[in-house]
Parts: C-alpha cells; structure tokens; sequence
C-alpha cells in the first residue's frame, strides 16, 4: 500500500519508536527495587529489560538511518521527533500515577494525527502505474512501440506522428473521499498518435489510425457510462473525462536502439485525477 511504504521511509516513524525504546530503558534505570523483592533476581530483570529497550532504541534509530536515508536523518524536526518519543515513554512509565495516563493520552493523540498527516499527504500524491511503453524505433513519421498494460502480456504496435497518446476514461471522486483512500477509476481504452505539420505549429493534428485493447484494463465500459450518465447525481464523484496525453519520442534514425538505450515510460494515473507520462530512463 502506498501509505504504509510512504510512512516507513520516512525517518519520523522509526525516531519517534526510537525514543519510545530509550525512555523506557532509560525510566527503568531509575526505577528503585521495592524492598519486598528478591534482590538479585530483580537486579538482573531491570538491566535485561534496560538492554533490551536500549538494542531496540539503537535498532530503530539504524533503521531510521538505512531505510529512509541518512540525508534525511540529519534535520533538527527529527530531534523533536525523538525528543518526543523519549519524553512520552520516560514520563508515562516512570510516573505512571501522576502522569501515565494523561501521556498516554496524548500519545494516541499523537499518533491519529501522524497518521493521518501522512494519508492525507499520500492520498494527494499518490498514483497508479497503468501501463509502460518501449519506444523501439522513431523516425519522425511513424514509431514502433512495445506496449504493457498491468496485469497484460505486452504489446507490438505501429503509429504514424511523432507524439503517442494513451487514452484513458476516468472517474475522479471529490478530495473528501480521496482522503480516505479512494482512487480515480481508469478503463484504459488503447493508444492513439499525433504529429505536427510544421515547425511553430502549436496544435498537433491527430493520426486517425490509432490501437484499442480487445479487454482494455480498468472498470468496465458499461460501469464507465453509468458513471458519465449520471454524473452530476452521484454524491463524491468530481468528474467524469476521457484523458489524452500527449508525449513526444526521440528519433532513431531508423536504428533500432540496444535495450539499455530504448526510451521507456511508465503511465499513471493520479489519485486526485489525471494522467501522467513519465520516462523512466
């Protein structure tokens, strides 16, 4: 899920567990031995506690070093974030009568709106990969493309022009419900080209011989036209659209390109709306 591989490469989480570790180690050293109990047994429990909170501490804070990367370690918000673990796990377990519950309380506080700080910021950002395109050969006038949509064995198409343009109708829901984890609904109908006239001519003229996938991947047609039907009657739809994007390739010179030079793509649809081509090369 895209908000769990955000959250966990993110230096915020493992501090924040990384102080939570260190104060607890850190409380239990101060903790006395209540007379009533064995006290070499209850010796030996306190530091084997306070060894383990202490690897754990060290274990986070190396994941926090090698997971998200340790540019993104080294900024002062991460010592608050540290600082604030710290202090929540010290005063909560080591004044559990005057301060446990309270902290407690505002550590649940805490972590809801982490929580939700980062699926709302995942939900706005997040995208869908469609389809990938390979670029075998360009010459101006025509391209020869390998075509993947996800989930689908790739493709061999040929197209006149110098852009191709994948085709996608879209259902795009209201910012409310995107929040809560909702995605733009695609049908990715097929791939169409077009090419300009003239250097300087800013309106590129579209190529009538295009490709349609027989099963195009994405909701059916029939739930697609309920949807643009009834567009304006369904709560939290935003909009219902077809996309065409348009993105120009390199010229080959004929030559066909080695693997390691072929331009690649990859195709996506936005969580918020909205369809991105991008080289991946």
């Amino acid at each position: 899920m895209a908000s769990e591989s955000f959250l966990l490469s993110s230096p915020v989480l493992w501090l924040f567990l990384s102080g939570i570790a260190f104060g607890a180690a850190v409380s239990r050293v101060t903790r006395r031995i209540r007379g009533d109990m064995d006290r070499e047994q209850a010796v030996t429990r306190k530091w084997v506690i306070v060894s383990l909170g202490l690897s754990l501490g060290v274990g986070f804070f190396m994941l926090g070093t090698f997971v998200p990367g340790a540019e993104k370690l080294l900024r002062w918000t991460n010592l608050y974030v540290f600082a604030a673990g710290f202090g929540v796990s010290f005063l909560t377990l080591r004044f559990k009568k005057a301060a446990g519950l309270p902290f407690l309380l505002i550590l649940i506080v805490f972590l809801i709106v982490v929580v939700l700080f980062f699926q709302s910021l995942v939900a706005f950002t997040g995208e869908t990969e469609i389809g990938r395109v390979n670029v075998l050969s360009a010459d101006g006038e025509t391209m020869t493309l390998e075509l993947t949509p996800t989930d689908q064995e790739p493709v061999i198409i040929q197209l006149d022009g110098e852009y191709f343009s994948p085709v996608v109708k879209v259902v795009i829901f209201e910012d409310f419900w995107v929040f809560l984890g909702s995605k733009t609904w695609y049908r990715f109908v097929g791939v169409t080209s077009f090419h300009s006239d003239a250097e300087g001519d800013e309106l590129p003229k579209q190529v009538e011989k295009g490709f349609s996938f027989e099963r195009p991947p994405g909701i059916s047609e029939r739930l697609y036209r309920f949807f643009e039907k009834h567009e304006d009657r369904i709560p939290g739809v935003k909009s219902v659209q077809i996309e065409i994007d348009l993105k120009k390739v390199r010229e080959t010179a004929g030559v066909k390109r080695a693997d390691e030079d072929l331009e690649i793509f990859s195709i996506r649809v936005q969580n918020d709306g909205g369809i991105q081509i991008v080289r991946e090369n």
